[in-house]
C-alpha cells in the first residue's frame, strides 16, 4: 500500500514537472516568436506616400545612387531668393517617414538663401531597398547624397551641412563622423544609442518590460539581418565631429526619444557645440511649435558655420 502511494506521488510530481517544462518551452517559444516579429516590423516599416512640395517652392526631382548602389529619390530645392548663398543643407527624415517630412525646414532655409536636398532613405518613400537598418547602412545614403550635391555646379564644396530628425539626426551624426565634406550638423530628437532606444520604444509601444524582449530583439536583429545594432552609437560618433560645429535640439516633452538622449550627445560632443531643449515641444516638432525661434537659431547656426569664412 505504501509503495502504491509513493508511485502515485511520483507520478503526479513527474506530471507536474512535465507540465511546467512544457509551459516554459511554450513561453520561451512565444517570446522568441514575438521578438522575431518585432525585429521584422522594425526593419520593414510601412511605406508612406510622398506629399508633393507646395507651389511656392522651386524644386527639381532628382535620383542618385547610395554608396552601395541603391536608387534614392529626392528633391533639390533652390532658394526662394534667386541670390542664393551657394550653401546646401541635406535634410534627413525620421524613421518611417519620407522627404515630405522635411518640407517645413526646406522652406525656412530657402528663405535665407540655402539650397536643400530632401530625399527618401532606403526602404522609405519612393527609394529602393526593402530593409531599414535604423542608422546602420543609411550612412551610405548620405554618402550618395553628398556625392550628388558635390557634382552640382551651384554647390560650394565647403558649404554643405546636414539637418536630421530622430533617426535621421542619428544618421546625420554618424555620416558626418565619416564624411569630411560635411561642415556642420543640426539634429532634432536624435537618439544616442540604438540598442537603448529599442528597449525604450518597446516598453513605450507595447507596455511590456524591455527584458527579455529588447535584448532578444537586438540579438535576433543582428543575426537575422546582419546588423551591428550595438555598434550604432551616435554618442560615440559625435565626438569625431569637432572642430566642425553641431547643434542639438531636443524637445523636453518628447514622448518617443527621451530628452536625456540630447543631453548625452551634447556632453559627448566636442566644441563648438550648442544645445536647445525647448519646453513643451514634442518629437521633432520645434519648427512647427516654435517656428520663429527655430528659424532664428538654426539659420544663425548655419550662417556662422558655413558662411562666416
Amino acid at each position: 500500500m505504501l509503495d502504491k502511494r509513493r508511485r502515485s506521488r511520483r507520478y503526479w510530481r513527474n506530471l507536474a514537472l512535465c507540465a511546467m517544462g512544457g509551459t516554459l518551452i511554450i513561453g520561451l517559444g512565444l517570446v522568441l516568436a514575438f521578438s522575431w516579429w518585432a525585429v521584422h516590423a522594425y526593419t520593414h516599416p510601412a511605406r508612406h506616400q510622398v506629399t508633393r512640395p507646395p507651389d511656392d517652392l522651386s524644386y527639381e526631382s532628382v535620383v542618385f545612387p547610395s554608396a552601395d548602389g541603391l536608387s534614392l529619390v529626392g528633391w533639390f530645392v533652390s532658394p526662394s531668393d534667386e541670390a542664393g548663398n551657394d550653401a546646401t543643407i541635406i535634410l534627413c527624415h525620421g524613421y518611417g517617414g519620407t522627404r515630405s517630412e522635411m518640407l517645413p525646414e526646406a522652406a525656412i532655409l530657402g528663405q535665407h538663401g540655402y539650397s536643400t536636398l530632401l530625399f527618401d532613405f532606403r526602404g522609405h518613400g519612393e527609394s529602393e531597398g526593402d530593409l531599414v537598418t535604423l542608422g546602420h547602412d543609411e550612412v551610405k545614403d548620405v554618402q550618395g547624397a553628398v556625392v550628388y550635391v558635390l557634382a552640382r555646379p551651384d554647390v560650394l564644396p565647403d558649404h554643405i551641412g546636414l539637418l536630421g530628425h530622430s533617426m535621421g539626426g542619428a544618421i546625420a551624426i554618424r555620416a558626418a563622423a565619416r564624411i569630411s565634406e560635411i561642415r556642420a550638423v543640426v539634429t532634432e530628437g536624435a537618439y544616442s544609442s540604438l540598442a537603448d532606444t529599442i528597449a525604450n520604444d518597446f516598453t513605450t509601444l507595447t507596455g511590456l518590460p524591455s527584458f527579455p524582449f529588447a535584448p532578444l530583439m537586438v540579438a535576433l536583429g543582428e543575426w537575422q539581418v546582419g546588423l551591428d545594432i550595438k555598434g550604432v552609437q551616435p554618442v560615440q560618433d559625435v565626438v569625431r565631429l569637432s572642430p566642425r560645429p553641431v547643434f542639438l535640439i531636443h524637445g523636453l516633452s518628447d514622448p518617443v526619444i527621451p530628452p536625456e538622449n540630447g543631453r548625452r550627445l551634447y556632453q559627448a560632443a566636442g566644441e563648438p557645440k550648442s544645445l536647445w531643449l525647448p519646453e513643451g515641444v514634442g518629437h521633432v516638432t520645434a519648427a512647427r511649435q516654435r517656428p520663429v525661434e527655430f528659424e532664428g537659431r538654426v539659420v544663425a547656426f548655419f550662417d556662422e558655420a558655413l558662411l562666416s569664412n
